[in-house]
């Protein structure tokens, strides 16, 4: 059922969020300000004044995937965040960190799994890869450094295992002061390997209950 105009503000961004976000988990859309605008014209709301933000839209994603996923989302963000490490390790010179839906739980089966490497020396990553006869695309990626200017930051795609990995280099003076994220216009949120591993240990824990929960009805 579509909106009306008539609807309040906050019902109207919730769903255009919801709208999003499906857009999102379907693959019908790559990032959160593409799908928005999909779903308002979708809704029939062209031109809306009401768009909601991207935690919003990040969390009707998040609870979409919950709902309709349930074990599969655990179990994918488990592999996913176990693919984040695994490359962690092999870039440990560059000290990576883990950022974006892989990190947030927000991660569909074809999100890219990002990290940030920290090096002065472009060429260094590009000299690893080589050394490593692992084949990429160089490409770059925008982001604000505050909230006046934006910068252009090298990034390196590469496919591993099932897994697409996007490789954002930067200068040693954003390892303490990050970019802003496109969520909430803050610094990133960055998991270093530890956090990670945590994070993975969690997963698998509650993998664990869901099968162990899924015995006991098996056998009632």
């Amino acid at each position: 059922m579509r909106p009306s105009r008539g609807k309040p503000n906050k019902q109207q961004r919730e769903e255009i969020a919801y709208a999003a976000a499906r857009l999102v988990a379907d693959g019908e859309a790559q990032d959160f300000a593409g799908a928005k605008l999909k779903a308002v014209e979708s809704l029939g709301l062209v031109n809306s004044r009401n768009m909601p933000d991207n935690l919003q839209v990040q969390s009707a994603l998040i609870s979409y995937l919950q709902f309709y996923e349930g074990q599969i989302l655990i179990e994918r963000l488990a592999t996913m965040r176990q693919a984040a490490l695994t490359a962690m390790q092999f870039f440990k010179l560059f000290e990576p960190r883990l950022v974006g839906p892989v990190l947030y739980g927000s991660a569909v089966e074809h999100s890219a799994v990002t990290l940030h490497l920290y090096t002065d020396e472009l060429e260094s990553v590009t000299r690893f890869l080589y050394d490593e006869n692992i084949e990429y695309q160089l490409t770059g990626t925008t982001l604000k450094v505050n909230s006046r200017e934006s910068l252009d930051f090298p990034t390196y795609i590469v496919l591993n295992n099932g897994f697409e990995f996007e490789l954002v280099v930067f200068p040693w003076s954003f390892y303490a002061h990050p970019p802003l994220s496109g969520l909430d216009a803050r610094r990133y949120k960055r998991a270093d390997a530890d956090a990670v591993q945590q994070l993975i240990d969690e997963s698998l824990s509650s993998i664990d209950a869901n099968l162990a929960t899924s015995s006991i009805r098996d056998g009632q």
